[in-house]
């Protein structure tokens, strides 16, 4: 069987400028894509998160949250701290809070808007003393 990706679309008013907010959270950069409505960013693992604006035709709702991007740090004995110095950036470049910080058995996570209000979820997990890094990401 091919080797397939896994790719995410985000459907936008501004694509150009979202796709440079989910660029700064990822240290990654802006690229064109197919015209010019169309941009995207590429992730580490071969996957990309594509941002367009639909054209005038599409029908275009915006109900439900099924389905999110989730961001994820790499884990940490202290994962409220690494949290918070991240959502203090996210909140620099124009996203904002939904709800509170929570943190759990299995670390700490934010859910927040882009600044189109998008959600979406930031995580940093716990490192236990003994586990492997490398499952965790």
């Amino acid at each position: 069987m091919p080797l397939m990706n896994i790719n995410f679309v985000i459907a936008s008013k501004n694509p150009k400028e979202l796709s440079g907010f989910y660029a700064k959270i990822n240290s990654g950069k802006v690229n064109n894509g197919f015209n010019a409505t169309h941009y995207f960013i590429s992730l580490g693992n071969r996957s990309k998160i594509h941002f367009y604006r639909p054209n005038e035709n599409h029908e275009w709702h915006r109900k439900g949250n099924s389905t999110s991007l989730c961001f994820q740090r790499e884990p940490s004995e202290d994962p409220s701290k690494i949290l918070e110095g991240w959502t203090s950036e996210i909140l620099k470049i124009g996203g904002s809070l939904v709800g509170i910080p929570k943190s759990a058995n299995f670390g700490s996570e934010q859910w927040m808007l882009d600044p189109e209000d998008n959600q979406f979820l930031i995580l940093v997990p716990y490192l236990l003393k003994g586990s492997d890094k490398e499952t965790l990401l």
